[in-house]
């Protein structure tokens, strides 16, 4: 409750603070209100750790909250002023990510990571894109369309049922120190999908956009162009990953700091030879864990930037969702959303059985693909800008099953670890307390 109190408080000062705000200073604001988002939002993730549920979730509840689409304490402008920090905080991420993935266990999973990642995007791709199109009279938006545009709608959206947040994914795993056969499992399907997804929103929008218009043709020139990004990115990221081998074996000295600006390098590197960022930073992560002896050195590093990082992305991913898109799209949102569920559930589920997984991978892993967010956003952003006609419609669809999704990724995936018995994290203070009065407070902290 201290902790509530002190965020209100907080933010009715910061509101107040904004109501003073001289007219056309917006943007000047904008390091005072940084500062504001990354405290707020540390005191909404402590609030949502007492109550069991990740951090993740109070960081981005505070972000929809502060945000411009609901008190407006933020504005748009200064939202898109973050947006730097977010890709050097996703970079982090990413580095994060390579650097948890082991050849040793990709090795023994990686007939269930190809296997399960397969199921996934076949089973939620036709499974999304046939409920959309069988239930296209039904639709607003498609009403008086032609079936050829009714068949581009279903796709996209089946294309939008594959994807995830991978970030989401890293953070929960990152939060709650996770380790085991299942974290194991999502993290590597995870990161394979990353790079698969690229390749489908490649290949389907054009041909999304050749099913409207015939008459512009198709053209794979995009998906080669794609394809190239990918390999650039991965061996920059290789590259990347000796020199910070390098740097951690010769050096040693202000990692923490080194592996800030080797962020910033993938987000400046990867946007002036437009490559990704992620990829770069993935690769360069994935090299120092597994073709040197630095990857403790790296994680450690990464893990004291960790709580700052996934606050401030987090935060401004929540201000960045217009939440008011759920007043006008949440019946067809929801519709897409519990199809995208079933279709995720079935999936995993039997792909994982065919392959002999054990039962924690079975009942749980579904819940670690749940999440939605830039990878989602982006796909959202190009359907807006080459379909002008529909084109907001859907992308005002996708925002709205964003938010939801995204609120109930983590917690659901924080739930599953727990439950396979693959969550190291500390307990909270009220935990500590109930166990210790129960004698099994020290017993557990051994453990």
């Amino acid at each position: 409750m201290a902790r509530v109190l002190t965020l209100i408080a907080f933010i009715a000062v910061t509101h107040a603070l904004g109501l003073l705000r001289a007219p056309g200073t917006a943007t000047g604001s904008a390091t005072l209100f940084l500062g504001f988002l990354l405290l707020a939002s540390y005191l909404a993730g402590r609030a949502a750790k007492v109550i069991s549920l990740p951090q993740i979730t109070g960081y981005l509840v505070i972000g929809i909250l502060v945000g411009p689409y609901v008190f407006g304490i933020l504005t748009v402008e200064m939202v898109e002023e973050f947006r730097f920090v977010n890709g050097v905080a996703l970079a982090l991420i990413a580095l994060s990510a390579g650097g948890e993935l082991r050849i040793e266990s990709l090795r023994e999973r990686l007939r269930s990571i190809v296997v399960i990642t397969a199921s996934q995007i076949i089973v939620m791709f036709f499974f999304v894109a046939a409920a959309v199109f069988l239930a296209r009279g039904s639709i607003d938006f498609l009403q008086g369309q032609p079936d050829t545009v009714a068949i581009a709608v279903a796709l996209l959206f089946g294309l939008v049922a594959v994807a995830k947040s991978p970030a989401t994914t890293v953070a929960v795993i990152t939060e709650e120190r996770a380790r085991g056969v299942l974290t194991d499992t999502v993290l590597g399907i995870t990161v394979l999908k990353d790079v698969i997804i690229l390749i489908l929103i490649a290949v389907l929008i054009p041909f999304s956009a050749a099913i409207v218009d015939p008459a512009g043709g198709f053209s794979l020139d995009k998906a080669q162009q794609i394809l190239l990004e990918i390999l650039g990115s991965m061996a920059l990221g290789v590259a990347m990953g000796w020199l910070v081998t390098i740097y951690l074996r010769q050096i040693r000295a202000y990692r923490i700091l080194f592996v800030l600006g080797v962020a910033f390098l993938s987000v400046y590197l990867a946007d002036h030879l437009h490559l990704e960022e992620i990829l770069i930073a993935m690769a360069a992560g994935f090299y120092v864990q597994n073709f040197s002896r630095q990857g403790r050195r790296l994680l450690h590093a990464l893990e004291v930037n960790s709580l700052p990082v996934y606050a401030l992305f987090f935060a401004i991913a929540g201000a960045d969702l217009d939440i008011t898109a759920l007043k006008t799209a949440w019946v067809l949102a929801t519709s897409i959303i519990l199809a995208r569920v079933v279709a995720l559930w079935i999936s995993t589920y039997s792909a994982a059985r065919l392959v002999g997984d054990p039962p924690v991978v079975r009942r749980y892993a579904w819940m670690g693909f749940l999440a939605k967010a830039g990878v989602t956003l982006g796909i959202a952003n190009k359907i807006e800008e080459n379909f002008p006609i529909w084109g907001t419609s859907v992308a005002t669809v996708i925002i709205a099953m964003i938010a939801v999704n995204q609120l109930m990724g983590p917690p659901a995936f924080r739930w599953s670890l727990v439950k396979a018995g693959e969550s190291n994290q500390q307990p909270t203070p009220r935990q500590f307390r109930a166990r210790k009065s129960s004698g099994t407070g020290a017993r557990h902290l051994e453990t």
